[in-house]
């Protein structure tokens, strides 16, 4: 499973787009009237300028080359401060040997770069916003877990090592040999490196084999095979 292209939405939208355009210069690969789209190596972001009253964000993950990750943590914090928890600025994951840091944009969003030191190719260039690898992880905010778990399996994608689902905490959806996971969460969780709670916003995925994941408008998950 690959996500070819996620679409979220953006408070603070001009600040956002200079953001990532202009300090941490993402390839820029179009943009229309209140709308841009990044570069993500495999994977392509939209953020969409939300209405006035609104203040989305979301949980994003992108890879880092498995040989760079001091490399762009140094690049990282030359141009954001990076978030904290319980006073380091870094995390490492045993049970995937990955490690990540992790700053908010200025529409809000958590930001996390990781590096999967067995799973991710290396490389030999410069560290920069184009080495990034791919959109590895995306979280989905709903309302009722479960169901949302049974809406994937409808369209063959299932939990990480077939870990059992509970109502709390992470649902890591999809193949560990891929490296790639929606990550669903219900609403109220703490986020790890952040003081937010999870909420539920619109979103739409779209994965590399025509599965679409959307939360509407009205907070409701929808998949099928249709590419979005």
């Amino acid at each position: 499973m690959n996500i070819d292209h996620v679409t979220m939405y953006a408070s603070n939208y001009e600040a956002t787009k200079q953001f990532y355009e202009t300090i941490l210069k993402f390839p820029l690969t179009s943009e229309e009237q209140n709308r841009f789209t990044i570069k993500v190596g495999k994977t392509t972001v939209t953020f969409v300028k939300a209405p006035l009253e609104e203040k989305p964000f979301y949980h994003f993950a992108f890879d880092v080359p498995s040989n760079q990750f001091e490399e762009a943590k140094a690049w990282t914090k030359g141009k954001v401060e990076l978030s904290q928890e319980q006073g380091d600025d870094e995390v490492y994951f045993a049970f995937i040997d990955a490690k990540s840091i992790y700053f908010e944009d200025p529409a809000g969003n958590i930001v996390e770069f990781i590096c999967r030191f067995s799973d991710a190719e290396q490389s030999d260039e410069p560290f920069t916003a184009s080495s990034l690898q791919k959109v590895s992880e995306m979280s989905i905010v709903v309302t009722d877990k479960l169901n949302a778990v049974s809406s994937l399996h409808e369209v063959s994608i299932f939990e990480r090592d077939n870990d059992e689902i509970s109502a709390d905490g992470l649902s890591f959806m999809g193949e560990r040999e891929d490296a790639t996971y929606l990550l669903f969460v219900n609403e109220g969780r703490t986020w790890f490196f952040s003081n937010k709670k999870s909420t539920a916003f619109p979103v739409e995925i779209t994965l590399n084999h025509g599965v679409s994941v959307k939360v509407n408008e009205e907070l409701e998950l929808v998949s099928s095979l249709n590419s979005l």
